[in-house]
Parts: structure tokens; sequence; C-alpha cells
């Protein structure tokens, strides 16, 4: 048996999280045009062999995560009841080597009541085919976790795993046998088995783990193949895979770490009035020594992501004036950091506010002399 985990808590976490979802298509949304016929026959990305029937469904439960479309499958059961495959897709990234992830969807079934069914799935380097050479180093599993969904004929179900690292395709299909319990009687006729199927996902348990970089190109390179009849069939019987090939080995083609996104740190430095000349914007010795100091001679492991240079000014003179004073200071703090090369031109950006937001009352020296400042507000990025 495959190594499967139980762990309840895990499942629940994997239902209450949206996280990124490793298969494509698996809302079966997207129908694609078939190669033979030039018409719709099946949906993007799933393949099957001939004595399925397949067909896309019109979602009428109302569940909302159900999309507009549903897949229909039917088949005969010829009394087979060892793992029978149904549909199964090409990863469009490989998965990591000992990481844990969940396939997961919805289904109903619709058979005999004196038969059992259950799901099951099988992941490996091939297409799963019962009896076929390289089916004998697929291990198929039956999925047990199912949970009724109220008020419909449907259910969810979740399988967790350990991948192995070797996953390329992903077979979903069934386990049949007759209820021989209170000594029913033995199945006669012909048996057909009708199922529904939606909102597939395959999804890593590490929430961290994304996508890999080339999801894009595989997904072209799967949604290209448009054969859906004998070549379709031939392939998967007689090989087990499709004529689509991805470099595995190439970590591109591997789901990856997400990137932590950088921390921004915000800090503030006010430069004022007297660090600079009475009505003036010249920037005093006193101001030139503060802003070495700060950006010069200090060691940061950050880097400057860019600065806010606010100008403000006291309520005495013409609105004007204050607004013309405040900006040539800002102007005047701007050109020290380009001639420092602290930061380039993009990076650094003036509000002039003249004396439109003041810190302390005007009608005092002292409140007044308080309102006439500079205000750096600088933000760094971080990896920390």
């Amino acid at each position: 048996m495959k190594k499967k985990l139980t762990l309840f808590a895990l499942l629940f976490s994997v239902f209450a999280s949206a996280q990124t979802n490793l298969l494509l298509n698996g809302g079966f949304e997207d129908v694609n045009t078939c190669t033979e016929y030039n018409s719709e026959c099946g949906v993007e990305g799933w393949f099957y062999l001939k004595d399925v029937k397949a067909q896309m469904l019109s979602n009428g439960t109302g569940i909302k995560d159900m999309g507009n479309n549903s897949f229909g499958i039917s088949f005969t059961w010829l009394g087979y009841t060892d793992f029978a495959p149904l549909i199964g897709t090409l990863l469009p990234c490989g998965l990591q080597k000992g990481n844990t992830y969940v396939f997961k969807g919805i289904m109903s079934a619709k058979l005999n009541p004196k038969l059992i069914f259950r799901p099951g799935l099988c992941t490996g380097e091939w297409f799963y085919i019962p009896n076929r050479p390289f089916s004998k180093q697929l291990i198929p599993d039956s999925i047990t976790t199912i949970t009724p969904i109220p008020n419909t004929t449907l259910y969810r179900f979740a399988y967790t795993f350990i991948a192995t690292g070797k996953e390329k395709y992903l077979t979903f299909g069934t386990y049949i046998a007759e209820d021989t319990t209170w000594f029913k009687k033995k199945v006669t006729g012909t048996q057909t088995i009708s199922i529904v199927l939606d909102n597939f996902q395959l999804t890593p348990v590490n929430e961290k783990e994304n996508s890999c970089k080339n999801w894009e190109d595989s997904k072209l390179k799967i949604y290209s193949y448009n054969y859906r009849h004998k070549e379709m069939d031939y392939s998967l019987y007689g090989k087990g895979e499709l004529a689509i090939k991805f470099n595995y080995s190439d970590s591109n083609f591997i789901t990856h770490q997400q990137e932590p996104e950088p921390v921004i740190i915000r800090d503030t430095l006010k430069l004022g009035d007297v660090f600079f000349d009475f009505n003036k914007a010249n920037l005093k010795p006193a101001a030139v020594d503060m802003l070495t100091r700060y950006f010069l001679n200090n060691k940061e492991s950050t880097t400057i992501d860019s600065i806010y240079i606010e100008g403000h000014t006291d309520s005495i003179g013409s609105e004007k004036r204050n607004l013309e004073l405040s900006l040539q200071r800002c102007e005047a703090v701007k050109n020290w950091f380009l001639l420092n090369s602290i930061a380039t031109k993009e990076m650094l950006f003036i509000h002039p506010f003249g004396k439109s937001r003041p810190i302390a009352t005007n009608s005092t020296i002292q409140g007044r002399a308080l309102n006439r400042r500079v205000e750096l507000i600088i933000f760094r990025s971080s990896q920390k």
C-alpha cells in the first residue's frame, strides 16, 4: 500500500486553507476541440481509455466550488474488482520528494445497490493500466476519507500521500465489488456505473510550496494535445504515456518554495528649523553632519526601498511663499541624497505641504519652530 497519512487535523487544515492547485483544469471548465473531428469532445488536460464514456455536464447543484461544468463518466462493470482507471492527467509540475500532498475533489456515483463502490488513486511515472508491464511499478490505493455534502447526492473526498519525486501521471479510478453481506443474491446482467466528478485538486500541505516556474509552458503543451480517440487510447494502453515530454530534472519543472515577501521597515528622521538658515533652503553644516551619520556611517542590514521627503513651514507668510519654501527645502535634501549616491531619482518622492500640517501651535515661538521642519520617511526592505 502507498504510504498514507490519516491525521484528522491535517485533513481539516487542507480543507480549510486555499492552497496552490497543482492540477490543470481540476474544475473541468476548459473543453478541448479534438483533432479528429474538429469539434468539442473532451476536457482539456484529462485523458481516458475508449471503454470510458465521458461527457460534460452542467452544474445544477448550486454548490459554488463546482463551477459551471462537471465531468460525467459512465462505463460497464465486467466483474473486475481491483483498481480500474477512469481518467488521468499529466502533472504540469514534478513533486518534491518527501513532501506531503493531498488529492481531493467532489463526486457522486450511481450503480446497483448490490455493488460496493470505492474511489481510488494512483500516482507515478505512467498512466495506470491493469496488467500492463509498466504498471507493475505503480501502487494504486483506495480513498477512504469520504464525507457526504448535506442535502445533495454528492461527496467530498481526500487522500493524503508522501511523494516519491517520480510522479508524472495521476490516475483516478474505482474499486467495485459485489456486496456479499446478508447472503445477498449475486448481481446479474449488464452493470452500468455512472459517476459525476468535479473540483479535483492536488495541493501541497506546505503552504509555502508553489507551482513550478514552467507552469504556463507545461499547460500549453498539455492543452495542445487534442487527440481523444484512437491515438490517445493506443498511447495510454500501449505505453502508459502520451507524446508529451517534460524535463523533470530541470528545476523549472519542479514545484518550488515560495519566496518570502520582503519585510518593509519604516522609520522617520526629522530635520528641524535649526538645520536651515532663516527663510532659506540651504542645508546648514549641522544638517549635513546629521544626514552623513544617519545614511553614510550607519551600517544597516537593510536596503533603502524609497524615501518620502516632506517639507513643512509655520503659518507666518503667504501660503504661496510657504509652499515654495517647503518645496525648496525638500529639493535641497533630495539633491544631497543624489550627490552622495544614497538613492536614485526613482526612489525619492517630494511632498511640500507648506503650513497645512502643523504639529504644534503657531501662536508661540516654540510652536512655530517645531512646525518648520523637513521629515524623511524612510522605507527599508529586509529579508529577515
